[in-house]
């Protein structure tokens, strides 16, 4: 069906539609509710992000198909999405096939990288990094000595002989203590540290008794190097079943995402990803991501996400579909408020924010204020004066969370002798940027003026008179009010989240400097 004007006709069922470019290619699948509904919404808007902008300006022809209900058409949706690889999809490809860590089925079960999961063995992951993977293969091969050999051969190998391997081709281990071996490295992958310990524990001790004393070494070796894994895998939020934990920021228009594999209160893996952001980018994220990747029994996020009880349904069933279950598994999307999961969501956040080489206060500031841009250069100005006399005011510098001394401006008050705030505020901020415009400098992303509704006012006074469209606040003394242009009300923050805290050391350390500006000028008379 050729696209022309806006006159669409569809049908008001739930369904796919396909968006094709001049050469037929599929750039876009999308789901609908009402199909009718959704197609018309990209061809009706006037306002749309630029992201789908270009997505409409391509689209030269579409396809729909139709379905019986929503969780059909987002299953579908995801079928359509991994068979043509659509360019304005979110792209996971270059991320999501991750690798899990199978136990055989076998006589002597091996433990073996695997891309993807089967009926035939058991797996643990997925792990996101190949070394953290290899590493752990590793480890459980020098502690518990399993077999690596493809097909067991006549007689032991070079690993028997370097003691990574037991020996079970040529029975130097029994059936019953190598499976005993295979369970306690599942058990390691699971996060279960104390049965493994209590029970290499008592296999020590027995050997020990029996005077098999190189046992018994070995023994002792395995349950330091188990002791030593705990340590660094072990978090304090044991469960009994598996977690994500997802989060994300949002900065200059990209979405960075960082998700957390919790296998029963040990940290497995970590994912990173970005894309451009548009509104429905999270959702997107979410369904994509869990249409290739492991789906655990709790989803830990930030905030309710669009249609939540239908991509909890999405996620039911492709967990069900994926392990043959026969029945739809249970699966969790939580968004604390408090505790351990509120905890869990701050250290992947806090991740991400160093990952990026963000400071905690300026984001928040950025989403608490509504900026478009991080404001990683802040300006912050105060005004002193006794009586009306030693008028002074003066300027100092933030950037990214730091004091800049070398940028401190001092400014001595020309216009007004009396006692006046506001005209002081007015002159130190005109001055300021009427010299930055004029040198061509560059010029702050946010400014902070140390007082009220009054204060602020005048300095976008100043602003105005050099015609520039700054982003501007103010900040009170008694409640710690931040007022902006435009509004009446003042924004009351939480004193302990970073974005006021920031302002607030900023607005201290301007008052600092402008009253020992104040004192030396006052000593010299």
């Amino acid at each position: 069906m050729k696209i022309i004007g806006k006159n669409l006709t569809f049908p008001h069922k739930p369904g796919c539609y396909l968006y094709k470019d001049k050469s037929s290619q599929v750039i876009y699948v999308g789901k609908a509710k009402d199909l009718q509904k959704r197609i018309s919404q990209y061809f009706q808007k006037k306002e749309l992000d630029p992201k789908t902008r270009l997505l409409v300006k391509n689209i030269a022809d579409v396809e729909f198909i139709t379905t019986d209900n929503e969780v059909e058409a987002l299953l579908l949706e995801q079928s359509l999405i991994h068979q043509y690889q659509p360019k304005y999809n979110i792209d996971l490809r270059g991320d999501i096939r991750y690798a899990y860590i199978k136990v055989t089925d076998e006589k002597f079960p091996r433990l073996i990288t695997a891309r993807k999961i089967e009926k035939h063995g058991r797996y643990y992951g997925p792990y996101t990094e190949g070394s953290a993977r290899r590493l752990i293969l590793k480890t459980l091969g020098d502690i518990f000595k399993i077999r690596t050999c493809n097909k067991m051969p006549k007689k032991v190998c070079l690993q028997y002989h370097i003691g990574r391997c037991s020996g079970p081709c040529q029975g130097f281990i029994t059936e019953a203590d190598y499976l005993a071996n295979i369970k306690n490295a599942e058990r390691l992958l699971k996060g279960e540290t104390r049965d493994i310990i209590a029970d290499l524990s008592r296999r020590m001790n027995s050997a020990s008794a029996q005077q098999q004393y190189e046992l018994a070494k070995n023994y002792r070796d395995q349950i330091i190097a188990v002791k030593l894994i705990e340590e660094r895998q072990k978090i304090d939020v044991p469960k009994n079943f598996d977690q994500d934990v997802l989060n994300w920021l949002i900065v200059n228009n990209k979405i960075y995402f960082q998700l957390f594999n919790i296998d029963k209160g040990v940290i497995t893996s970590r994912h990173k990803f970005q894309f451009v952001y548009y509104p429905g980018v999270v959702e997107d994220f979410v369904k994509q991501y869990y249409s290739v990747n492991f789906i655990p029994r709790e989803i830990i996020l930030p905030q309710k996400l669009q249609e939540q009880n239908l991509i909890t349904q999405y996620l039911r069933q492709t967990k069900a579909d994926k392990f043959t279950a026969g029945y739809l598994p249970r699966v969790d999307l939580a968004m604390p408020q408090k505790g351990e999961k509120l905890e869990l969501l701050q250290l992947v956040k806090n991740n991400l924010e160093i990952t990026l080489g963000l400071e905690p206060g300026i984001l928040d500031l950025q989403q608490k204020l509504g900026l478009s841009a991080l404001p990683r250069v802040i300006e912050f100005f105060d005004v002193s004066t006794l009586q009306g006399k030693y008028n002074v005011g003066a300027m100092i510098q933030m950037v990214n969370d730091r004091f800049e001394k070398n940028n401190y401006r001092k400014f001595k008050i020309r216009w007004k002798d009396a006692q006046d705030d506001f005209a002081m505020l007015f002159e130190i901020v005109l001055r300021r940027y009427y010299r930055l415009v004029k040198e061509k400098k560059n010029l702050p992303d946010l400014i902070v003026i140390d007082g009220g509704k009054g204060q602020l006012n005048a300095a976008l006074k100043a602003l105005h008179e050099l015609k520039l469209d700054l982003n501007i606040c103010s900040l009170a003394k008694r409640e710690e009010e931040i007022y902006l242009p435009h509004k009446d009300a003042p924004l009351k923050l939480d004193q302990r989240q970073p974005g006021i805290k920031l302002l607030i050391k900023g607005r201290d350390e301007v008052h600092r400097f402008v009253i020992k500006y104040h004192r030396s000028l006052r000593k010299l008379k």
